[in-house]
């Protein structure tokens, strides 16, 4: 049986974060129940693509925490009806720390929620506030606590490289992280995105981004510090034996997966085509598809899937696996890269290529961005 793994983003928020540039929409009082349209998208999507297996499925955001654990369990129910959910499937929810308490948390886990991804981002109260967070350390400590007691599989995001964040900083947020023996970590470098508080300051000149050598000490840092306790399976992800995150894994693979709700994307394959989908940002529109019956679908061109496959899949640490990268874009490797440029980079190590698969060295991997500039065509 085919499958697709399920992502369902919920827009609102509390407070807008100052660097975020996900599409959510500061809701301080009464959050919108949207779960009838879940669900009547997921059967839309049932029809047109029939019964799949489902190895899993992702409540994002925004700040999917702000649900009802019932909205959880009525959605989560629906998918069972309509499709394969496979035994072990994976079921993650998105948690700010300031929207649950202990007896939420035990409501989401008996609805079906198996995974927790919590978004700390700093046991800095002042980094904290810089960053825009409605939470303080302690919240975060709190709640970590809690969710212990119900889920065993935990991922805690944190960011670093900040404007003016030191390297001592950063090493004693570092063993703070350590010492919640967590079995997965999501530790992302800043990136000042434009469309947020924090890129109008820059360019008011009110703010300037951490120096990039700081910012690359403190990557390589990262990486030796935790090395005895966690693979490092991707460039920003970190995890403990058995609990590499397999929703983000089948991303980076290229495997299929639908998005349902306010701008959510999917990709999916289907004989010789590959369909992506792109949910409109505005509610209102959003709202009108699903009650028309209309899936706003299209075809995407072979090389723009590859091209997407060939970003995601060198963020792992294995690299690409160029059969089934074949297979998930329809479109050979060579016919997207820059066969001069990516000769010259393997004969330098920054690439390594064996058993079929191509990946980035460990000097490679420091510059990643870069590589990807320079091969894509």
């Amino acid at each position: 049986m085919k499958k697709f793994s399920i992502y369902l983003h919920f827009p609102f928020c509390l407070k807008k974060c100052n660097y975020c540039d996900f599409l959510s929409f500061p809701c301080p009082f009464e959050i919108e129940d949207l779960t009838d349209y879940y669900l009547k998208e997921l059967d839309l999507y049932f029809h047109k693509f029939g019964k799949r297996s489902v190895p899993s499925i992702y409540f994002g955001g925004g700040t999917p925490s702000l649900m009802k654990p019932v909205w959880v369990e009525r959605i989560l129910k629906k998918i069972y009806d309509l499709f394969d959910v496979i035994d072990n499937v994976e079921i993650t929810l998105e948690v700010n720390p300031k929207t649950v308490d202990g007896k939420k948390l035990y409501e989401f886990f008996r609805a079906g929620v198996n995974r927790l991804s919590v978004g700390i981002q700093s046991f800095d109260d002042e980094e904290l506030a810089f960053l825009g967070r409605v939470h303080n350390s302690l919240d975060a400590f709190h709640i970590l606590d809690m969710a212990n007691k119900y889920f065993k599989n935990i991922n805690a995001d944190f960011i670093y490289a900040l404007p003016n964040q030191s390297f001592e900083k950063w090493q004693n947020n570092l063993e703070k992280i350590k010492a919640l023996s967590l079995p997965h970590l999501s530790l992302y470098q800043l990136i000042i995105e434009p469309k947020t508080y924090l890129y109008s300051l820059c360019k008011k000149g009110k703010l300037k981004p951490i120096c990039e050598d700081i910012a690359l000490k403190m990557f390589k840092y990262t990486n030796s510090y935790l090395k005895s306790s966690f693979s490092h399976y991707e460039v920003s992800n970190y995890a403990q034996k058995g609990f590499e995150s397999f929703h983000n894994l089948n991303y980076w693979n290229g495997g299929d997966y639908i998005g349902i709700g306010l701008g959510a994307v999917g990709r999916i394959l289907e004989g010789n085509h590959i369909f992506a989908v792109e949910n409109p940002k505005n509610i209102v529109d959003w709202k009108l598809n699903i009650d028309r019956g209309c899936l706003p679908i299209k075809t995407l061109t072979k090389k723009s899937r590859a091209r997407e496959l060939l970003i995601m899949g060198l963020r792992k640490k294995s690299g690409i696996n160029l059969c089934e990268f074949k297979k998930n874009s329809l479109c050979d490797f060579n016919d997207i890269v820059d066969n001069v440029k990516l000769k010259k980079l393997l004969d330098e190590k920054f690439l390594i290529y064996s058993n079929n698969h191509i990946r980035l060295s460990v000097k490679g991997f420091y510059l990643l961005d870069a590589i990807i500039r320079e091969i894509i065509k």
